[in-house]
C-alpha cells in the first residue's frame, strides 16, 4: 500500500505544468515548495519497489539514495528535540510526524532554491523597452 505514495509525485508535475500554463513569475519558486512537501514520502514509497525483479531493484535504489538523504532528517531533529526516543519502534504517528518535520523543511529549502532559480532568471532576461510611440502631447 505504501507504494501508492508515489502518485503524490503528481503534485509537483501538476505545479509545473500549472506554472508554465500561467506564466507565473515565481515558477521555480512554487515548483521548489511542492517538490519539497512530497520528497520524503515518494523517496519512501520508491524504497518500496525493491521485490519487482529488474526495474523494481532500480527504483528501489533511487528511493535508498533519496530516502537516506531526505528521510533522517525529519528523525533526527525530532529525536534531537526529544520528541521522539532514539532507538524506539517507530509508530504510525510517529512516521507521519517525521514526514510533516521533512515537509516543512525541504519545502523551505528547495523554495528557496527555486526562488534564486527566479531571481537569476530575471537578472538575465532583456528587459523589455519602453515605447515612447504611444505618448501622447
Amino acid at each position: 500500500m505504501s507504494e501508492l505514495l508515489i502518485l503524490l509525485a503528481i503534485i509537483p508535475l501538476a505545479c509545473y505544468q500549472l506554472t508554465k500554463n500561467f506564466k507565473t513569475k515565481h515558477r521555480w519558486a512554487m515548483i521548489g515548495v511542492s517538490s519539497g512537501l512530497v520528497i520524503a514520502p515518494i523517496s519512501f514509497g520508491l524504497l518500496q519497489f525493491t521485490y519487482v525483479p529488474i526495474i523494481g531493484k532500480i527504483m528501489g535504489f533511487i528511493g535508498l539514495i533519496f530516502n537516506l538523504t531526505h528521510g533522517s532528517v525529519g528523525y533526527f531533529c525530532l529525536v534531537g528535540s526529544g520528541v521522539i526516543d532514539p532507538g524506539a519502534v517507530l509508530s504510525a504517528s510517529q512516521l507521519v510526524m517525521i514526514n510533516v518535520v521533512n515537509a516543512a523543511l525541504f519545502s523551505f529549502a528547495y523554495g528557496m532554491i527555486g526562488y534564486s532559480v527566479d531571481k537569476k532568471i530575471e537578472e538575465t532576461s532583456p528587459q523589455p523597452q519602453p515605447s515612447y510611440s504611444t505618448v501622447k502631447h
